[in-house]
């Protein structure tokens, strides 16, 4: 086994948020050559008898799968996290159990993830979806790119709709869920006790013929499968990070709320002084990959739910390619669109994709992080309230031309908002980039940051 410092997903009920609306947020850490496109899948209707290729095996596929956008590793056919056109929003996390994992190839956590927003119209329907298809195929295959064959884990699923939010954890074919009601967070470690909802049949007798149970005591979900190595595993510190940041928080939640979550990096802790994006010396809730360590935050978003009763303005899909830090949420909406720039990428770098236009901006302010992420941030404290702003405005006008029948031009205001976002985003990645790299070439960056990055470069034939 081999661990992978990976993800981080939270999900706030509607009693405490600002706007009266649940909230969902991930951050999506993968192998740092790994692009991850954010792409729309529009609802299909299949023939009876079809058959579906998930990323290593072939299922049964349904008689119609539902509308959604998903950030999707370049190479697997699931999503890392994404919302459906019912507004059922699903992340999915890696947890390590006493219970090794399966490491043939089944359905990865990722596949079972975008096949609960295929089939799913409730955030509890999509559950079951997921813990249908994981009871009869089962979870496991390598969930790296050429990596090793062990490189395989156990689930946990973060899984909201604009009514409710349910956390799902799994060992092997086994399950717990639990419906959430207040603030809560998953980091790469089991956090279902000894309270919950639903669990699998047999779930108690499987912990005791493990010898993870004694049914003389009561049954414990997290304390019976956690793999005892896991709490000296970089999830325990960021789970501890992030339940401070809930301890800490004094107001009704907000989407900025989240996003500041998803860029921590320990400010404000004794540990922050250690800290840097050119050090593996810990890994933090936004990751930034360095050697030894194997991952960064490919993607981030965060959606926030609305109370308009149309269907096309359910949720504001806020999208984040790379470490978030350095990122700007750009707004997709439920209209079956997303800019085409920011659909493609792969293992190789391409000019013409924006997740990799992303990365090497970002690499360029790790050469020197205290000296060039001001910059970024200049950049985003002006475009993220124009933005929000924009976003608000969108959907309040929206809201009018659908209620007067107006859905055709509806659709063309949100897709122009969100062109609008993203054309100013990539500007900023744009000229950022090339101010970076220009004061790079005569002002030499740390030393072994940049032997890093120059490596980095080669391997993925970044220009």
């Amino acid at each position: 086994m081999r661990e992978i410092p990976s993800c981080d997903t939270l999900a706030v009920h509607k009693s405490l948020t600002a706007a009266g609306a649940n909230l969902f947020a991930k951050n999506s850490d993968r192998d740092i050559d790994e692009s991850q496109p954010l792409i729309w899948f529009p609802a299909k209707k299949y023939p009876a008898g079809e058959k579906l290729r998930c990323t290593y095996i072939e299922i049964d596929q349904v008689e119609e799968t539902y509308g959604m956008i998903g950030s999707k590793p370049w190479w697997i056919w699931g999503f890392e996290h994404g919302v459906n056109e019912h507004g059922v929003a699903i992340g999915n996390e890696a947890d390590w159990s006493e219970v090794p994992p399966n490491d043939q190839e089944a359905l990865l956590g990722m596949d079972l993830l975008r096949l609960g927003l295929e089939r799913g119209k409730t955030a509890y329907e999509a559950m079951h979806v997921i813990i249908d298809l994981l009871e009869k195929h089962g979870q496991g295959g390598s969930c790296s790119y050429g990596g090793p064959v062990d490189d395989s884990y156990h689930n946990t699923f973060m899984i909201a709709d604009p009514n409710e939010i349910w956390l799902l954890e799994t060992v092997e074919r086994h399950w717990a869920a639990r419906k959430v009601t207040g603030v809560h967070f998953i980091s790469n470690v089991y956090t279902i006790e000894e309270e919950y909802d639903e669990a699998s049949e047999g779930l108690v007798e499987y912990a005791v013929e493990k010898g993870l149970h004694d049914p003389r005591r009561p049954f414990n979900f997290a304390k019976s499968f956690m793999l005892i190595h896991s709490r000296f595993m970089t999830g325990h510190l960021r789970g501890s990070r992030l339940n401070r940041l809930k301890n800490e928080m004094k107001e009704a939640y907000r989407p900025e709320h989240l996003w500041a979550i998803l860029r921590d990096h320990y400010e404000g802790d004794t540990i922050h002084s250690r800290w840097s994006p050119a050090s593996a010396c810990c890994a933090s809730i936004c990751m930034h990959g360095s050697e030894p360590g194997p991952a960064h935050t490919a993607a981030s978003m965060v959606v926030e739910y609305h109370k308009f009763s149309h269907k096309e303005l359910l949720y504001t899909y806020w999208a984040s390619m790379c470490p978030p830090c350095s990122g700007f949420p750009i707004p997709v909406f439920n209209i079956g669109y997303v800019p085409e720039g920011m659909g493609s990428g792969t293992n190789k770098y391409s000019s013409d994709s924006f997740w990799w236009r992303s990365k090497r901006m970002q690499m360029g302010v790790e050469c020197d992080y205290n000296k060039y992420i001001p910059l970024v941030r200049a950049a985003q404290g002006e475009l993220e309230p124009a933005f929000r702003a924009a976003a608000a405005s969108a959907l309040a006008e929206a809201e009018s031309l659908l209620s007067a029948g107006k859905a055709a031009e509806a659709a063309a205001l949100l897709r122009s908002v969100t062109d609008d976002c993203f054309a100013q985003a990539d500007h900023a990645v744009r000229s950022l980039t090339e101010k970076i790299e220009k004061d790079l070439e005569t002002n030499a960056p740390e030393i072994y940051r940049a032997r890093f990055i120059k490596n980095f470069k080669e391997m993925v034939d970044m220009a």
